[in-house]
């Protein structure tokens, strides 16, 4: 995996100009139409204001100019730490992957999260935060965990079945050198994180070709987690009419996304979860799942319909809807410096308290 910053043409870099001065206009007419906000919109003016410039960012730039000007995932990491005065605790799971522990790596319970943004973004500061809401939610329950963040090689530079493979190292890792029992060990992901998170227990389920296998026997994982899982790789959403503007990403984003992340591989049942027959889900190990969406986002509709496919192949799932939130909002608001909690971030935090030991 390459660490070092993404390389730009001089046509890409140059093209930074116009694309701000896109996003800046978009910021302006955010803050002056902002104090009229519908329930199809965002809660709050702050949010409002970053969802518009995330929008236009992410639909004007592409892939490689996002990379070029965020920071990796390792890097987020490592400012986190530091900030929270503790020591960095990554792991190279080979494969071109990192693992990033986040709290005690002795706790009872272990959440493995594969961070979203289409394949192609990093991890932000808003992941982190939210990993540390967990932890202390679950010490006030009286319960311990970890959690372990996977900085996998972002497309285009690398593309499917990487990421995939990368997903599964970092679980066989949790598996193989911490003598955890699996019900202990719970998946979670946001977005294409929550692509990985079905694809790991597809993996686990029906071995891919390219990947070696994982060893569970008749074991199961505690759960599964997955916020706005991305299941459906269209370069186009379903229908002509879909309002923007209560969600922090665009439909412009789909054919991008997705092509920087197949490359030239075919489509499957790994790639697109909502395509698989009910029969792919039934032999899924793992005890439980939830799903969560925004009711303002725009994968809303693939979301509900993932969730109602997988029900009918394993019943023990549950769909949560947060009234006027946006696509992975527990994670972005963060992001944006937002102070209140998400519905999708307290249900995520309750079924933890749940299912763990």
């Amino acid at each position: 995996m390459s660490l070092a910053k993404t390389k730009l043409s001089l046509a890409e870099k140059l093209d930074f100009l116009p694309a701000l001065a896109t996003i800046f206009v978009a910021a302006t007419y955010s803050l002056l139409t902002g104090l009229w906000r519908t329930e199809r919109q965002a809660k709050s003016l702050l949010l409002h204001f970053g969802y518009a410039i995330f929008r236009q960012a992410t639909a004007r730039l592409s892939p490689a100019q996002m990379q070029a000007i965020l920071p990796p995932s390792n890097k987020i990491y490592e400012r986190y730490v530091k900030k929270v005065g503790v020591q960095p605790q990554s792991v190279d799971l080979g494969h071109g992957a990192l693992g990033h522990w986040v709290g005690d790596r002795d706790a009872t319970n272990v959440l493995i999260w594969f961070h979203g943004g289409g394949f192609g973004l990093p991890a932000n500061m808003g992941y982190f935060k939210f990993y540390a809401q967990v932890i202390a939610d679950l010490q006030r329950a009286g319960k311990s965990v970890a959690v372990f963040s996977l900085t996998y090689t972002l497309a285009p530079e690398a593309t499917y079945p990487t990421q995939l493979r990368q997903a599964v190292s970092a679980v066989r890792y949790i598996l193989s050198n911490s003598n955890r029992d699996p019900s202990t060990i719970f998946l979670g992901g946001d977005s294409a994180g929550g692509n990985l998170v079905c694809g790991v227990l597809s993996h686990a389920a029906h071995p891919h070709p390219e990947i070696e296998p994982l060893a569970l026997g008749n074991h199961k994982f505690g759960g599964a987690a997955m916020i706005a899982p991305w299941t459906l790789l269209d370069t186009e959403f379903p229908g002509q009419d879909i309002y923007h503007g209560g969600d922090l990403i665009t439909t412009a984003v789909a054919a991008p996304w997705s092509t920087a992340y197949l490359g030239g591989a075919t489509r499957d049942y790994y790639t697109d979860l909502s395509h698989a027959p009910t029969e792919w889900f039934k032999t899924f190990p793992v005890n439980r799942v939830l799903i969560t969406g925004g009711g303002n986002e725009i994968l809303l509709p693939i979301i509900r319909d993932f969730a109602e496919k997988i029900q009918a192949g394993f019943p023990d799932v549950e769909l949560f809807v947060g009234y006027r939130e946006c696509h992975v909002a527990p994670i972005y608001n963060l992001e944006l410096g937002s102070t209140e909690e998400t519905e999708q971030g307290k249900k995520v935090k309750s079924w933890l308290r749940e299912l763990a030991k």
